[in-house]
Formats: C-alpha cells, structure tokens, sequence
C-alpha cells in the first residue's frame, strides 16, 4: 500500500464500515496487505490506528448488521486488527479486546446463540469452566450442587445441567447468576480458578454443552451445525481461541482481557481456552497444542476433585487423537515422542521420531528433540549430526545449541570451537570459539528476555496495602530505615513511571516476597505457640489447628505467568566457563519455575504447619533423594544416616525415585531409620507427610540434578532447609536456606548475607529489624552485581564438606580392619602396597617400562576442556617416560582426544596416552593406586573420583584458580585434598603452579637398580603417596563419624538461629563455622 493512498483507504474504509451490509472482500484485502508488509510506515501506523477507532465505533452496528452467514467475515476482520495491533503494539489490553470481539462475535452470530441474551466472554469461559469441573467429576461423583445453587441464585430458567440432555443453556443461566458461582467453584486450596484435566471426549463435548439451547431441538441444533457458514464460524473462532491463548502465554495480562473474573490464573484460563477450541473444531493440531499445554501443567487435577490422572498421562492421550487424525502431523509425532523420552521411554521415543524424520526429514524441532533423547541415553556423538542439521535448517534454533555444545564436549570434539594450541599463550586461545559462544549468548539473550515477564502484576495492589502485609507479617516493628526500604521496593514495581519496571524481575520478587511472608508467619506462630523453645522434655505437644490465612497472594500470583528458563539448565554451569551473575540467575530462574509450580498446587497463602518441639533434645532431620540407590551420593553417604547420634537425631529418608533392587536401596529399605518410598506420590502429597513427620530440618540432597523433586522445598514444609553434597552450587531459591561447603569451595565473600551485612554494618541501620526481600541489591539473585554469587547462608564444615563412605565400605583391598591396620606396621604395610601397586600396573599396562610415570585422569571427558588437554600435551613433553591414563567415558572421546592431541602434539607424545574401559565401582577404586599422579580438571573437578583417588594413596594437582573462585564445583578437589592434611603439596591456584608442579613431582621420581637386580623408585612424589597410604585412616577426609557430629554440630546451631529469630535479622553475616579441635594425628613411620 502506498503511502498516498493511507488517507483515501482510510475514507474508503470508514464509508464501507457505515455501510449496511459491508464489503468483506475490501476489507480482508486491505488488512491482508497491512499484515504483509515486514514494517509499517508512519501513514500506515495512522491508518492501522484510524481503522482501529472506526472499527471499535461501528462494533455494536456491525454486530447487529451482520448476518450468520458473514459471521466469519467479521469475525476474520476482528482478527486480522488484533494480529496487527499485536505487530505493532505487542500485547496491549486493547489488542486482546480484538481477539475477544473476534471470539463474541463467532458465538453471538452463529445459530442458535444469535437471539436472545447478549453474550459475553465472561459468559463463555465461566460456562466452560463450570461444564468442565463437572465433566471432570463424572463418572461417579455427583454434580457440584454448590456450584448448581450459585446458578439458579438469579438465574432466569429452573434447567439444571444434565450433561446427557443438551437442551440446557448453560451459557445463558451463567450470564444471569450470581457472583456466589464464582466462589462456589474456587479451588479451596488454591484460592483460585483451578487447572481441570479433561479427557479429549470430555473435551470435544464442552461446546455443545455450553452453546445449547433451550429453544432448539436436538434436530435443528444438528441442521444448524452442518452448514457450511456455521463451519467456517467454528473454524475461526477455534483459531482466534488459540490465538489468544498464545498471547497469554507470552506474557499478557488477564486483566487486559476485561473479564471480571477475580483469582483467574493464566495456566488454568490457557487450558480452558484450548479446550473450547478444540471442541469447536477438532484439528490435529488442536489435539497437539492442548497436549502441549498439559505437559506443562504441574498439578494432577483441579484440587476439588478426585485426581484420577496428571496433565502428561492425558496429554499422551490427546496426542493419540491428534495422529487418529493426521498419522503425519509432524509436531505431534515429535511432542509424542519427547513424552515418551520425559517419561523414560527413551528406545520407544527414538522409534517415534526416527518415523517422523522419515515422513519429514527437515523437521528441525524433531531433530533437536531425537538429539536430546540421544544424549539423555548416553550416546552424544549419536546426537551431534542430528543437532548439527537441526541449526543447519534453522540457524535460530536456540534449543539446540546447549545440546550441542553439551554432546560436542561430552565427546571432546572441539571441531569449531577455536584454534587450541598447547603451547601457545593462554589468552590467544579460544579466539574463534563457535558452539560455545553461541550456547552462553544464547543465554544471556534468554535471560534479559525473561525480565519482560509478569510487570504489572504487584500494581493491582497499592504501595499502602502491601505496606501493611508487611506489618501483619512480622512480629517486630521495623524501623524507619526498614520501613523506607520496603517503600522504596513496592514503588519500584508499583511506579513505572521512570521506566525502570522493565529492568527488574517482578515475578522473581513476587514469589520471594511469597516465601518471605510463609517463613515469618510459620516462625511467628511458633513462637505465639512455643515461646523461643529449642527443645521439650514433655512427652508431646498437641499440634495446634492452622490458623486462617488471609487471602494475600493467591489473586495476584493468578495473574502471573509461568516463569521460563534459560535453555542451559543450572548442572551445564558446571562445564561452562560462565561469570558468577550469568550462573546466579540461571540457577533463580529454575528456583522461580519450580515455586510458582507448586503454588498452584499449594496455596501461596498457605503457612506450613508447625513442628512440635524436638521432644527430647531430638531433632528430626529429613533427607530427601532420588538417589538411594546404586549412585554415587549412596556410595558416598551410605553409613551417615547410620551414624547419627540416635538419642540427638531422629533420621527420615524419603526416596523420590521408585527401587533399582541394588543392595544399596536394600540397605536403606531395611536399615534403622524411618525409610518412605514416595516415589510415587504426587509432590502435595509428600510435603504433607513431612509436616505430619514434624521435621524440623529438610535436607536437600538432590539440588538441581535429574531426578530431583525441588517443588517439595518450594513448599517450604520445614523451618530450616539445607542444601548438601548433591549439587555443587547455588540454588538461588528463597527456599533454601543454607548451603553445606567449606572455605576453600565457598569464599565467604561471595555469599549474598555476608555482602549486605558488612555493607550494613558500615551504614549502620538497626539489626533487629528483619532483612525483608531484597531488590537489584545483595541477596536479590537478578542484581546486576557480579560479586556475589551464593544466596544461601553458608554453614561451614571444618577439613571439608564432602563426605565419604570409603573407610567403612571399601577395605577389601588389604582385607583389614581400622584396628588392625593401625597395628600393623608401617613398612610392611607400605612394603605390600608397593606390590600390590607393581602388580596390579603390568597386568594393565605389561608393555610399561619400569621407570615410566602414569598421569592419570579418572573423569566423566566432558570435564576436559581444550585449555586443560593442552596443559596435560606439555606435561607430558616435559616430562621424558611418562603416560596420560584416561577413561573411555564416553567411548567415542577416544577417538578426538587422540586426534587433537597429534594436531597439537605430534605423534610421539600421542602415543603416550593410554584408553581403558570404565570399571566396576569396587574394581576402578582398587585400580586407582596405579597412577603416580592424577591431574584434575580446572572448570569441573573431580568430586567422588578425587575421593576414590585419595583414599588409594595417590596424590593429585587439584585447581584453586582466582579464575574461578565463584565456582563451587571447580574447587571440590581442591578440599577434599586439603582435608588430607597434606594440601600444600597438591593444591595450587594458577595454571602455569599446576603444570610447574606436575611436572617437578614427576621429573623427582627416580628409578635405581640394586646390586641385587631388582629396581628400586624413590622421589618427592613417592614420599607423598606414602604418607597418604598411611594416613587415610585417620586423616579428616575419611573419617565419617567426625564428619557426622560435625554436621550434628550445624544442625543444632541451624535450629537454633531460626527459634531465636536470628535467622532472619540482619544481626550477624548469617555464617555458621562449625568447629573441630580433634587433633589429626599423622603417622610418618
């Protein structure tokens, strides 16, 4: 459209608007070629927008003009305006009230709602949501009279909704009801509107339960609906229901919508938007996108009915009517097979989309999802060419550049990542970095992205009426600094007229200001019911009844939309070389989805029960794990649980993942603590049984790895929560309360707590007053700082935070006792070690020369980065006899890592690198006495590996680079080797220490042949090894009963700081230090 011509179009379509029976053709040409065009002029803009006021001021006229046959036509016109609104304004209130004429006029105008009532889209989606609530309880349960009652209140007609009789209009009596069926269908847990699983032949039937008609007989109603204008109605109304569903999950608003509708949540409405649409018009791809929004749903069923099945077990089902329908829809082929992948039916998932390539083989979406379930089974370098032609297709593709790097350094094909060099200047590296650079800016994109989610919700409150929640929360009068922090924070959210709304994460401080209020309210009512109790001497306490809540959040977080996450999920931080702030809020991100998650199982209003007192001086401790099996935290943590003080602790495991039938699972089922398999169990039902256990301390040892069920944790069942050992990281969520670590894993300056505590105590401000919710400041994860990283508050362990299980677990290499290896002694000890060690070394390597030094490295190869593989070439160069073990972990590593090496090294130093298969557990620990030398990672560590090392005597280089100080899973072998007592000798904190210090050990071994023919090795590296052998016994990092009372120790000053209320106020850095003053005795015979 020329820009000459917008005055004259304009004219032309305000004269055809006054019309009384308009031009469609005109029109759908005019608005076709508006939507076409990629931007809009500024006289196109004028135009779009004069259009807009001319269309909204014949609305009413056209409405009533327009008959059923052109109905479509209005309707498509009403679209056409919103879909370019949308492209012009995003998503304004006044572009949704297009979509929602759209959607009135298809009902208004299609028989037989075309007489009588003027109908809203109130009136639709409160109809549906009533037949649905009722659809989901039949059979057999009885229809919701309080529900009926609310109907006929005002209602004009007596019909009740019997759902075999389809002469009911249910629309009509919904109109004409009273406010009191609103409330009568809100969920009582909730609060709000609740999420209803329908089955898709309940689905199908909800139009023609809402649209019925009293005046038209079941004949007529079919005559009506077969008529071909009654079809492309049905078509384009399903298609605007969709559409405006979409925007909704893009961030808008329901409040933009105009409905009226009190605690409606964006999941629920979304839900019930797709299930209309599919009952107006039954697509495959309907059946696709309501499958969709299923999967994503995180309850089972609405609250106030029986939850006969979850979201995903029914999307499944839509799924396969959707390919009833079209057996080659493309995106339900994939979304069907990436069910069955999330459901762990990986080889069926394969078969699914291995058929839908071969039916579309430049579907990228399937690609990327056949190379996730590749990648999930173990096989990246299956993975790689299925991502590699996923971006080849579509470059824009950001799904499938975290599994593509993930699966590109799982395999260590470093093929357009840079130009490595072994010897070549450290920051020369990395230059030309591809996959790599793609995936974290693909990241930092995703999270400046997200902050446009949910801004506005905290401003259908004012700054007053927050101001006295507040008040109402805590229990001690804040004082005139903490009162201006808490206005300040409100204004930020409530006052956009600065602009600077769009910068912060309002639903990140809406759900921490949620956690916020549920912790002080439960510690407030304790106190009301306990006093500052620690412990009790009485036989029990009566729990007291849960005191009314008030409403408070549960109407603005409805309006709220489901927080995305980036697509590097917080386990890939530990491989990716990520500032502290990127890896802080990819961590919050997922803390954020998991709590609103929850919360619209589990009111947000809802204050947990309240723990009696420990009876006793016996705190109950509850571990929750979906690794009580055949893992390594089993390995790791078997006889802890054990070793709890029993007259101190009482012990409650709950496994969140069903029996793998290991004797590990065995001795957890059978072993004297209070074991419960919930795997099964929806995670309501789990948090309502750890209340009912009156746990005091929940300890998450699971964090954010697979398997873990941190909605439990959301719901904040327990006082105080720790994460331990799990995850080697923050968890970023206001519903974890401290982190287990150690000074050299966790620098004390980078935690939150203690950045604002020393901030505050130079700007003095009154320490009683509690802390509240931070915003863009420490403690608030989305602030801009990058000094920070950690917002738990430490509990630091003495020696280390890791714990081991090798000294009761793994002793079958010398078959003797603690007792009986403290007595033997130490020569002839170390005499059959040297032995052992020989060995054990020709039956691996028989072709090895006597005098050679075995480097080794034991990790998972996608813990090796270019940068450390060219450190370990020039090792190797410097050091004249000497191999590099590694494992084929996984197999097809092998093949890059030697190829690189000859590009980098040449060939002779290649063929020093040694490949064996991965070991059995008991067989890899007792093989790890053969290297001389293990060289760790410096991005991940090695965590049980380096463990599994020491314990067989040898010493490693361990990595504490300034580099990466704010990355806990970086250092961990680094502690671990300085609980041995002798970390001076094995840590080092730059990269030209470690290879200077790998090379020094191995250049000191020297081999020397006796008069006697035999060969003797003697060295620096030697004599260090020795003292490890001898000392593991006794050394802090393997004694697990001192590590026990030690973690006993934080337990009680955990439970103490929340009775006392220090927990919350701003009266210390929050540090817990436990302390050990046992002396490590070490043994130098």
């Amino acid at each position: 459209m020329k820009s000459t011509t917008h005055k004259a179009a304009s004219n032309d379509i305000f004269a055809c608007l006054q019309n009384d029976t308009p031009d469609w053709d005109f029109l759908d040409a005019l608005l076709s070629e508006l939507m076409i065009l990629p931007t809009l002029s500024e006289q196109a803009l004028l135009f779009y927008r004069e259009l807009c006021t001319h269309l909204n001021a014949a609305n009413d006229r056209l409405l009533a003009s327009a008959t059923p046959q052109h109905a479509h036509r209005l309707l498509n016109v009403f679209t056409s305006v919103a879909n370019i609104q949308e492209k012009v304004d995003g998503n304004t209130s006044s572009t949704l009230r297009h979509y929602v004429n759209a959607i009135e006029t298809g009902i208004r105008l299609s028989p037989p709602l075309s007489s009588g009532t003027t109908l809203t889209f109130r009136d639709i989606i409160l109809a549906s949501w009533f037949a649905s609530l009722a659809f989901s309880t039949l059979p057999p349960s009885p229809e919701p009279n309080n529900i009926l009652d609310a109907i006929q209140d005002r209602a004009s007609t007596n019909h009740l909704p019997h759902f075999d009789d389809t002469s009911l209009a249910l629309v009509h009596a919904v109109h004409n009801a009273s406010d009191g069926f609103i409330n009568a269908m809100l969920d009582p847990i909730t609060g709000t509107l609740p999420n209803v699983v329908l089955f898709p032949d309940q689905a199908q039937m909800l139009s023609v339960v809402v649209f019925a008609s009293p005046h038209t007989t079941s004949d007529v109603w079919a005559a009506l609906h077969s008529g071909q204008s009654t079809y492309e109605v049905k078509t384009a109304t399903s298609s605007a229901l969709l559409t405006l569903a979409r925007r909704i999950q893009e961030g808008a608003l329901i409040a933009d919508l105009g409905l009226d509708i009190p605690h409606c949540s964006s999941d629920a409405l979304v839900l019930l938007l797709h299930y209309l649409a599919l009952s107006l018009f039954p697509s495959a791809s309907a059946f696709n996108d309501t499958g969709v929004v299923l999967c994503g749903m995180s309850s089972n069923a609405a609250s106030n009915t029986p939850r006969v099945a979850c979201g995903r077990d029914v999307a499944r089902l839509y799924y396969e009517k959707g390919l009833q329908i079209d057996p080659t829809h493309p995106h339900l082929l994939s979304n069907f097979g990436s069910l069955l992948k999330d459901a762990g039916h990986n080889t069926c998932a394969v078969g699914v989309f291995n058929h839908a390539l071969q039916l579309h083989p430049e579907l990228d979406i399937a690609l990327v999802n056949m190379a996730n379930t590749l990648k999930d089974m173990d096989r990246p370098a299956d993975a790689i060419p299925y991502y590699l032609k996923a971006v080849t297709i579509n470059a824009g593709l950001v799904d499938a550049y975290c599994g593509l790097s993930m699966s590109m350094n799982a395999v260590c094909n470093w093929t357009a990542r840079g130009n490595v060099r072994p010897f070549a200047p450290i920051q020369a590296q990395h230059s030309a970095d591809h996959w790599l650079t793609n995936t974290i800016v693909i990241c930092e994109e995703n999270l400046s992205e997200l902050h446009h989610q949910n801004i506005g919700i905290l401003g259908e409150r004012s700054v007053d009426d927050w101001l006295l929640n507040v008040a109402l929360t805590t229990s001690r009068p804040q004082c005139d600094h903490s009162l201006r922090r808490w206005v300040h924070r409100f204004c930020l959210f409530t006052d956009v007229s600065d602009g600077r709304q769009p910068l912060l994460n309002e639903g990140s401080f809406l759900i921490r200001l949620i956690d916020w209020y549920r912790t002080r309210m439960q510690h407030r009512r304790y106190v009301e019911t306990y006093g500052e109790t620690l412990y009790s001497e009485e036989v029990s306490y009566s729990q007291p009844r849960a005191a009314p809540t008030a409403k408070l959040f549960g109407f603005v977080l409805s309006s709220a939309s489901l927080q995305r996450v980036p697509t590097v999920l917080p386990f890939h931080t530990f491989t990716l070389p990520l500032p502290s702030r990127t890896i802080r809020r990819i961590a919050h991100r997922n803390a954020l989805r998991v709590s609103h998650n929850i919360m619209t199982q589990i009111s947000p209003d809802r204050v947990p029960l309240l723990p009696r007192p420990p009876w006793k001086r016996r705190i109950n401790v509850g571990y929750v794990s979906s690794d009580f099996s055949d893992h390594p935290l089993s390995h790791l943590m078997k006889s802890v649980f054990q070793l709890h003080d029993q007259d101190r602790f009482c012990v409650f495991l709950y496994a969140t993942s069903p029996s793998d039938g290991s004797v590990f699972r065995q001795y957890f089922e059978h072993g004297d603590f209070n074991f419960l398999d919930v795997s099964s169990w929806s995670s309501v039902d789990i948090v309502n049984r750890i209340e009912e256990d009156h746990i005091h301390i929940l300890v998450d040892l699971g964090g954010y790895t697979r398997g873990a069920r941190n909605e439990i944790f959301a719901a904040r069942p327990s006082p105080v929560q720790i994460s331990l050992m799990g995850y080697a990281g923050t968890l970023a969520a206001s519903w974890c309360d401290y982190l287990v670590c150690d000074s050299i894993t966790c620098p004390v300056d980078l935690f939150a707590r203690v950045q604002a505590y020393r901030k505050q105590s130079l700007n003095y401000c009154c320490q009683h007053s509690d802390f509240g919710v931070p915003v863009g400041e420490e403690g608030d994860p989305e602030s801009s700082s990058p000094h920070w990283i950690y917002a738990e508050c430490p509990i630091y362990m003495p020696h280390t935070y890791f714990v081991t299980d090798h000294k009761q677990s793994y002793r079958h290499g010398e078959n003797l006792s603690v007792e009986e290896r403290a007595q033997m002694p130490a020569q002839k000890l170390w005499n059959e070690e040297k032995k052992c060690r020989a060995d054990l070394r020709r039956a691996l390597f028989p072709d090895l020369p006597l005098n050679a030094i075995t480097f080794a490295n034991f990790n998972q190869l996608y813990k090796i980065d270019p940068n450390i593989f060219a450190t370990w070439l020039r090792i190797l160069a410097r050091v004249p006899c000497s191999i590099l073990w590694l494992l084929r972990f996984p197999t097809a590593g092998e093949a890059y890592l030697i190829q690189t090496a000859k590009e980098w090294a040449g060939d002779e130093i290649t063929s020093r690198i040694r490949f064996t298969d991965v070991a059995e557990k008991d067989y890899h620990i007792y093989r790890c006495r053969v290297p001389d030398l293990f060289l760790d990672t410096s991005e991940c560590s090695a965590h049980t590996v380096a463990a599994d090392v020491l314990w067989a005597g040898t010493p490693i280089i361990a990595c504490t680079w300034p580099s990466h100080r704010h990355k806990m899973s970086s250092r961990v072998a680094a502690s671990l080797a300085s609980a041995t007592g002798f970390g001076e000798y094995m840590v080092v904190s730059s990269r030209d220490e470690y290879e200077e210090r790998a090379v020094a050990l191995g250049n000191s071994m020297c081999y020397t042949v006796q008069p006697n023919g035999d060969g003797e090795i003697s060295g620096d590296l030697l004599d260090l090894r020795r003292r490890l052998f001898l000392n593991r016994d006794t050394m802090p990092l393997f004694d697990t009963e001192r590590w026990t009372r030690n973690l006993e120790k934080a337990y009680r000053m955990a439970w103490k700081r929340w009775v006392d209320g220090s927990m919350f106020r701003m009266s210390d850095d929050g540090c817990i230090w436990v302390k050990d003053d046992i002396d490590v005795p070490i043994r130098m015979d």
